[in-house]
């Protein structure tokens, strides 16, 4: 089998998060701090390259990270089993289980990891992701469950948002109608 240069390789190893699943994320956990932005920050407070996240201290924040993918992506994940005593840490990262940092760091200590069922669209791609996606949490507090998968793929996840949203705007014009009447 032929592999296609584009999916498995990319210009850049940062990957903007698709807005809606950081917002469905954020609707549960409330983030107050995005370590890792490329400038298109998710949260008021933020670090970009020029801070360096891995260099501040995230202990009483509740951490959205989307971390550079590459060659590194097992330092950010030490540092969110680092901070994670006193913080809760939400990563989104590719889900490949056979990098040593799964076995080091997520496997033993994350509280909660989540298989995303299909791939995501990041940023302005065209396409989804050549990788599928995991959501790893570090916390000093214990969920019910360690594994989770979405019994859904995430497109069809997107699809039904889109319509329900769709739906609102209109209930909600037809809201202003009924009042401008």
């Amino acid at each position: 089998m032929t592999l296609i240069k584009s999916m498995v390789s990319s210009k850049t190893n940062e990957w903007e998060t698709p807005q809606w699943f950081f917002d469905e994320l954020d609707d549960e956990f409330g983030f107050t701090l995005d370590p890792c932005s490329n400038g298109n920050h998710k949260c008021d407070k933020f670090y970009t390259i020029k801070e360096d996240g891995l260099k501040q201290d995230w202990s009483k924040e509740i951490v959205f990270m989307n971390p550079p993918y590459g060659g590194h992506t097992g330092q950010w994940l030490k540092k969110a089993l680092d901070e994670s005593r006193g913080a809760t840490i939400v990563c989104l990262i590719v889900s490949s289980t056979d990098r040593s940092y799964w076995h080091d760091y997520i496997f033993p200590f994350a509280k909660q990891i989540r298989f995303i069922r299909g791939r995501l669209k990041f940023g302005d791609a065209d396409s989804t992701a050549p990788f599928a996606s995991a959501i790893v949490i570090f916390s000093p507090k214990e969920f019910e469950e360690k594994i989770v998968y979405y019994p859904e793929s995430i497109n069809k996840r997107r699809s039904k948002e889109i319509k329900i949203k769709e739906v609102r705007r209109n209930e909600k014009k037809k809201r202003e109608q009924n009042d401008n009447l």
